[in-house]
C-alpha cells in the first residue's frame, strides 16, 4: 500500500554550466557523476538520526582516499621537506610557523626573523643578584674566607670586596666540590683608604673557595654568577 509523501526539489549549482540543476536519485541514493557519494550509517551514538558523508581527498597516484579521523581530531600526514638550499627572493612560499616554548608565560610563541630572514633573539640578562660571602669578617692567616661557593647552571662568577689589610687572597676551583685547585691569587688595589678585590672568571667550574693568605685580615666580600 502506498503513501503520498510531500515532496521537495533540490538543486545544485553547476560551476561548468553557470546555472542551478536538478539533483536526481535513483532507489532513494543520490546519483553522483563518479559514484564515489554513498550513503553512511547513521550515528547512533548521537542519537538524531545523522548520517555519515565521507569526504575524499585525492592522493598522489590520483586515487581517492578517505579522509579520517581520531576522537574530534582530523588525522593528517606530515610532508617531508626536500633541502632546497637557501631561498632568498621568493615571497610565495608555503608558510610554516615555528614556535618556542615559554617557561613564563608556559606558552608557545613564534619565532621571529628579520628581513634578510635570520632569527631575532633577546639574550636577557642571566647575571644573578649579588650574594654576599663575608661583612666585616677578620679572617685568620691560611684560613677559608666564608662557606664554599656554588654557581650550579652559571658558567661565570665575579668576586668583589675589601679588606683593610694589604693582602692577598687565593681563589680555588672545582668540579666535583671535593678536589679544589688554585686557580689565582689576587692582589688587592688601594683606594678611598681600603684595598679593593676584583676577580671575574669566565666560563669555569661550579665550585669556588677563597681562602686567606698567610696574614689576618678583615673582609668584605660579595659575588655574583653569570
Amino acid at each position: 500500500m502506498s503513501k503520498l509523501h510531500s515532496t521537495s526539489q533540490l538543486v545544485a549549482h553547476s560551476t561548468t554550466k553557470g546555472f542551478q540543476e536538478e539533483l536526481n536519485c535513483t532507489n532513494g541514493s543520490l546519483l553522483t557523476k563518479d559514484s564515489n557519494v554513498s550513503v553512511g550509517q547513521d550515528v547512533k551514538a548521537v542519537g538524531s538520526g545523522l548520517q555519515q558523508v565521507l569526504i575524499y581527498g585525492r592522493k598522489d597516484d590520483g586515487t581517492l582516499q578517505p579522509l579520517e579521523c581520531l576522537g574530534d581530531r582530523l588525522l593528517v600526514d606530515v610532508v617531508e621537506l626536500a633541502a632546497s638550499g637557501r631561498i632568498t627572493t621568493s615571497s610565495a612560499l608555503s608558510s610554516v610557523q615555528v614556535c618556542g616554548f615559554d617557561t613564563v608565560t608556559a606558552r608557545f610563541k613564534t619565532l621571529l626573523v628579520d628581513s634578510d630572514g635570520k632569527l631575532e633573539t633577546s639574550h636577557a640578562s642571566q647575571r644573578s643578584t649579588i650574594t654576599n660571602i663575608v661583612t666585616a669578617s677578620t679572617i685568620a692567616a691560611n684560613l677559608q674566607i666564608g662557606s664554599d661557593i656554588d654557581i650550579s647552571t652559571k658558567k661565570s662568577i665575579v668576586i668583589v670586596g675589601t679588606a683593610t689589610g694589604n693582602h692577598s687572597i687565593k681563589i680555588l676551583h672545582s668540579a666535583d666540590n671535593t678536589n679544589f685547585y688554585l686557580y689565582s691569587e689576587i692582589s688587592p688595589v688601594s683606594h678611598g683608604g681600603v684595598y679593593h678585590y676584583n676577580l671575574k672568571v669566565d666560563n669555569g667550574l661550579q665550585y669556588y673557595r677563597i681562602m686567606n693568605s698567610n696574614q689576618s685580615n678583615t673582609f668584605t666580600l660579595d659575588f655574583v654568577s653569570l
